[in-house]
């Protein structure tokens, strides 16, 4: 009986979570293409406790290569961008350790992060008007303080 108990007990235990979690809520920030021409940067902590890249993504080949480190389970930061049909987006994680980043587009889409000058960069072509996820984590579970850069180039 007591097994039993212990069986029923682990069932009913929620998972945890192996991924980022696009469903959790983040910190809001609103802008749009045209303003995102000059850069604008926003503070944020690279750290994380999930190991990246995580097993779906993985095991999807949705993401391989540089990405080694910790992501945070919910977004950094969420930006509800409008005005980006005429422009390029490009997302940047700068950080005093080596950040990792993340990032879903409104339309669902995951791209993940190039090293590039010591900082992380996604580039997006076409990306959609609305929520734009960003999980910015590093190397290590400790983390360290970061900043988050948008920027829109004219196509």
């Amino acid at each position: 009986m007591k097994y039993l108990a212990a069986c029923l007990a682990v069932m009913a235990t929620p998972a945890f979570a192996d991924c980022p979690d696009p469903n959790r809520e983040g910190p809001n920030y609103a802008s749009n293409g045209a303003d995102l021409i000059i850069p604008q940067v926003w503070e944020a902590r690279a750290e994380g406790d999930l190991v990246a890249p995580c097993t779906e993504w993985t095991e999807t080949g949705l993401v391989s290569g540089e990405m080694a480190g910790f992501l945070p389970e919910a977004p950094t930061a969420v930006f509800d961008l409008d005005g980006l049909g005429p422009h390029i987006l490009q997302v940047r994680a700068v950080a005093e350790c080596r950040p990792i980043l993340a990032v879903r587009s409104g339309d669902g889409l995951w791209f993940f992060g190039e090293t590039k000058n010591g900082k992380q960069e996604v580039t997006l072509w076409g990306a959609p008007d609305g929520p734009l996820q960003v999980w910015m984590g590093a190397e290590t579970p400790e983390g360290c303080d970061g900043l988050i850069e948008l920027e829109t180039y004219d196509r």
